[in-house]
């Protein structure tokens, strides 16, 4: 028997977009509302481990809108939600987990399971929601999509509901600021730009391959620019090596327009040789940039369609960005038996695949080759950098979604959340986990021979794809860009996923991104 107030909280939720569910449940009210998800269309997808829930709650709400919940019970199992609801907070999606919970009025003494949830993750999500009334879950829901789009939280419950709402109110710039950045870009005669994740959620509409100059985004925003074309340079992060887009080819600009730039999406934030204007739906994000404007507008779509038709009248860069992108291709690909091979193949065989990729050496190396059409074509841990997150993620993707995914995993980020597979198995999604080792952390080893520190703590030998075809997946070890061809041309779309093993020599591992960043 479903409860009045679960029942309602479930109309709530599917009125206000949830699509997808997924989680652990109890015997209490987390199974009663996946009950009332269910029989209102809402798939409900249980999971080996609650974090898992929660990637895959945010892979769904990729879109910047809360589109899927993750459900658990309280304490242990809510504790076991944080690692999922800390990458979303970085990955600005804004997923939505809901735990029971006991009540404010039930007293200190039942205290089964019991803990402070909102103590736990107030610092990383932006609403906390204790109870069930359509009026605050409705609010809620609101502010996880608002930008900055972040997760919420509800705690589930049948005493009268409380809500409290992390929300920071902004502080809109003067509309003379926007005159002042048309004088600077009218006056400029290399500008470039630059995107954020907030081009992938707000200014979808734009198409910046029609501008004639060079265009740039972070990791996160990648997509934002169809890669394959002529004015795309790359991804900066800010950590400069000589093949690092912000030394082969933004060091010319005169001018950099970037929107949405947040010190939160490259790895070090730091002003550039040109002066920079952002425009942007939130203030106090570009700190580290010293940007001469920082816009903030409550409406960045508006305030791009008036800048864009004067960049529009500028043309540069097309050729310092075919000359980089030799370089990286001398660089890259002057050994067939490494990583970026294997994504360019990938690509070239399934060109509407998307890639989905978590943390280390293969990641840099994957952010460069890989060209994103838009941004469906590619979701990275591209702020939180968290290992183990790309299986789950890929997972939650491939469910809401009807692509092809590459999904690939390193030494470190294989383990975590590994038995997921067997829901890719069970649903026949059709995604390649590609395990990609070096025999052990690749970035920690470099640092840790280089300061003659202890190899047990980065370097072990580890070997998977017999532990995936246990789970029912189809597996195979491989060792050649050969053989890899082979298999991926069989590989059919139906048939569901397919787990590939393949081990690099460790110094042309270590070496493959040096000159990256």
């Amino acid at each position: 028997m479903i409860s009045e107030n679960i029942a309602k909280l479930a109309d709530t939720l599917v009125k206000k977009g949830i699509k997808y569910a997924f989680g652990i449940a109890g015997s209490g009210s987390s199974l009663e509302l996946i009950t009332a998800l269910e029989e209102r269309g809402v798939p409900y997808q249980p999971v080996s481990h609650e974090a898992a829930a929660v990637f895959m709650a945010g892979a769904c709400s990729r879109d910047g809108k809360t589109n899927a919940v993750a459900i658990t019970i309280k304490g242990p199992g809510f504790a076991n939600t944080v690692p999922g609801t800390l990458s979303n907070f970085y990955e600005n999606r804004p997923a939505l987990t809901a735990s029971e919970a006991y009540g404010p009025g039930v007293p200190l003494f039942r205290a089964h399971k019991r803990m402070d949830h909102k103590s736990v993750i107030s610092t990383i999500v932006k609403g906390f929601y204790s109870g069930s009334e359509p009026e605050g879950v409705e609010a809620l829901l609101d502010s996880a999509s608002s930008e900055v789009p972040k997760p919420v939280h509800i705690d589930l419950h049948n005493e009268p509901g409380k809500s409290e709402l992390f929300i920071k109110e902004e502080k809109y710039s003067d509309e003379s600021d926007l005159a002042k950045i048309k004088e600077l870009i009218n006056a400029s005669k290399n500008p470039a730009i630059v995107l954020g994740s907030l081009a992938v959620r707000k200014l979808r509409n734009v198409d910046w391959g029609k501008i004639g100059v060079p265009v740039f985004t972070t990791a996160a925003g990648k997509g934002s620019i169809d890669e394959n074309g002529p004015n795309a340079g790359g991804i900066i992060t800010g950590e400069i090596k000589d093949l690092s887009p912000e030394a082969t080819i933004l060091t010319n600009a005169d001018l950099i327009v970037s929107f949405g730039l947040r010190y939160a999406e490259v790895i070090v934030a730091a002003p550039f040789k040109a002066p920079l204007v952002n425009i942007d739906a939130a203030g106090g994000l570009a700190d580290g940039f010293s940007p001469t404007i920082n816009f903030v507008t409550s409406d960045p779509d508006s305030a791009a369609s008036e800048l864009i038709p004067i960049l529009f009248k500028k043309k540069w860069g097309e050729d310092a960005i075919t000359s980089a992108r030799v370089e990286l291709e001398k660089e890259l690909f002057s050994d067939p038996w490494l990583p970026a091979t294997l994504f360019r193949n990938f690509q070239k065989m399934f060109p509407d695949a998307a890639l989905v990729l978590d943390t280390g050496f293969f990641c840099t190396v994957g952010e460069t080759v890989w060209r994103a059409r838009s941004p469906e074509f590619f979701l990275g841990s591209s702020v939180g950098r968290f290992m183990g997150s790309s299986i789950p993620t890929a997972i939650g993707f491939a469910i809401s979604s009807d692509k092809r995914i590459l999904s690939v995993s390193g030494d470190g980020g294989i383990v975590p959340y590994f038995p997921e597979i067997k829901i890719a198995v069970e649903k026949k999604l059709p995604i390649l986990f590609l395990f990609m080792s070096d025999g052990g952390y690749g970035s920690v080893g470099l640092s840790g021979r280089a300061k003659g520190l202890s190899p047990r703590a980065f370097e072990f030998e580890s070997s998977w794809w017999r532990a995936a075809e246990t789970l029912g997946c189809k597996g195979a070890a491989i060792g050649s860009e050969k053989e890899f061809n082979d298999v991926i041309a069989s590989w059919r779309k139906e048939a569901g996923p397919l787990f590939l093993e393949t081990k690099f020599d460790p110094k042309k591992y270590g070496d493959m991104a040096k000159r990256l960043r």
